[in-house]
């Protein structure tokens, strides 16, 4: 594979700038909070999933196929062809270096299949949810050229697959270099319309609804139908501009180890998750749901008050326990019997805007399990959904009122090693023809209160949404 160093920036935002003139440019960030950050962008091939079906892209022999199969089973596939595309190459272009597994061990993605698939496409598979929002229900992309930077060494490479050609690498590489060495901006501002609200954010969920819906699922746990129901709402604003141009602002307030920002054809995607979904290394599966969430404080003190509360609060413990169960049941369908463990349960985590309880469960990927069996059958999140998660994802088709589209699915990387890293797009805007839209939620017990949970809600997304409402524009 190609592979050389490039200068270290501090944040990974100016090489993001370089790359925003090329064709779906993808950044994940860990904000300071993890070691890696990566970004690719000017996929080979892509696969569309809407209400009306697939549409692939650069994809030979299957253009043309509408055949009705689940996202996972189109990643896979993707995969297998962009693995099938190298080798081919190779055999007819023995000059360039080939591409080998064990090529570039240390760095976290080397070609593969990058995307998200959002809550909505869960009825793929089996699970309800028949209604979605104008995005398309999932988008997934093979990626073979990007740049990482290691926050660990402060060291940064530029690489791609031994299928490009010397005069391309070459232009990929003065890609990256030409803005990033001139400027250190993290945000250009002179060649994007910069950001601004032309209408305030508004839940599109009233009090009264919400109080109505909170009272719904008490009766539909007490009936014994559920133990517990995560319950989330949609806000949206009308704006102008690229909302690119407030990412810095908002990764600061945030944060989180699992940021994200993708350019598509038809809008944007900026996610600052602190939730990982799945993740697969040398076959040693790792989730860690979130359950439990206090505002930080105001100052030291309070902040350790909120702290010292959410640590000691049982309701919160026993909604993420529950998760927890339901979680530990999602690994092992795949997993070596006795493998699966949780290292870490109910741990305090600090983020930005918010106090979490995090538990860490991991386990051994079986032998004959594919990375697609073990997502597929995970999804969506049990964080996010609830326990019994069927049951409680028919309730949530039922009560919700607005389609969760994008919200509380997946972003992802599965690379040609077999390593894989994902995350639930929670805190996460999508911003279309002018219309940039949030959600927050969180789980319903018999414990919960309507004005606490709605509360809550605020507390997870009203530092993002008061930020962007700073840029207030009257025209």
């Amino acid at each position: 594979m190609h592979l050389a160093s490039l200068p270290w920036q501090d944040t990974p935002l100016p090489y993001a700038n370089a790359l925003l003139t090329e064709r779906w440019p993808l950044l994940l960030d860990s904000q300071g909070a993890g070691r890696w950050h990566i970004l690719v962008a000017n996929p080979r091939a892509t696969a569309v999933l809407t209400l009306n079906g697939w549409q692939f892209d650069g994809w030979p022999g299957i253009e043309n196929e509408c055949v009705a199969v689940d996202s996972f089973t189109v990643m896979a596939a993707l995969q297998a062809w962009g693995e099938a595309l190298k080798a081919e190459q190779h055999a007819t272009d023995q000059a360039v270096t080939p591409f080998t597994k064990t090529a570039t061990p240390d760095l976290p993605f080397i070609s593969g299949v990058m995307g998200y698939v959002g809550y909505a496409a869960s009825s793929e598979h089996g699970l309800p949810q028949r209604r979605s929002d104008d995005w398309p229900l999932a988008t997934l992309a093979y990626y073979d050229q990007g740049i990482a930077l290691d926050g660990e060494s402060q060291q940064a490479w530029i690489w791609a697959s031994a299928a490009m050609s010397t005069s391309e690498w070459q232009r990929w590489q003065q890609c990256c270099l030409t803005h990033s060495e001139a400027t250190s901006e993290a945000t250009p501002t002179t060649t994007l319309e910069v950001f601004q609200l032309k209408t305030p954010f508004q839940p599109l969920t009233t009090q009264q609804r919400y109080a109505h819906d909170i009272s719904r699922i008490h009766e539909l746990i007490r009936a014994g139908d559920c133990y517990q129901v995560n319950y989330t709402q949609a806000y949206e604003a009308q704006h102008s501009g690229r909302l690119w141009t407030r990412y810095d602002e908002l990764r600061e307030l945030a944060r989180a180890p699992y940021g994200a920002y993708w350019a598509l054809p038809w809008g944007e995607l900026l996610s600052l998750s602190p939730e990982q979904f799945i993740g697969i290394n040398d076959r040693t599966l790792t989730t860690r749901p979130i359950k439990g969430t206090r505002a930080r404080g105001r100052d030291n003190e309070q902040d350790q008050v909120e702290a010292s509360a959410l640590s000691a609060s049982a309701k919160d413990m026993a909604e993420n326990i529950m998760i927890t169960d339901l979680l530990r049941n999602d690994l092992s369908k795949h997993a070596r019997i006795g493998s699966v463990c949780v290292p870490e349960l109910c741990a305090l985590k600090s983020f930005g805007q918010v106090h979490h309880l995090v538990t860490t469960i991991t386990a051994k990927l079986n032998d004959d399990a594919t990375v697609a069996d073990v997502l597929r059958d995970a999804f969506p999140g049990g964080s996010i959904t609830g326990a019994p998660k069927k049951r409680v994802m028919e309730i949530i088709e039922a009560i919700e009122p607005t389609p969760r589209g994008v919200y509380c699915g997946m972003l992802f990387y599965w690379d040609a090693r077999g390593q894989v890293d994902s995350s639930i797009t929670i805190r996460t805007l999508v911003a279309k023809d002018g219309v940039v839209r949030t959600w927050a939620g969180g789980g319903i017990t018999l414990d919960s209160t309507w004005q606490a949970e709605y509360e809550e809600c605020w507390s997870k997304m009203g530092g993002v949404m008061d930020s962007l409402s700073a840029y207030f524009s009257h025209k």
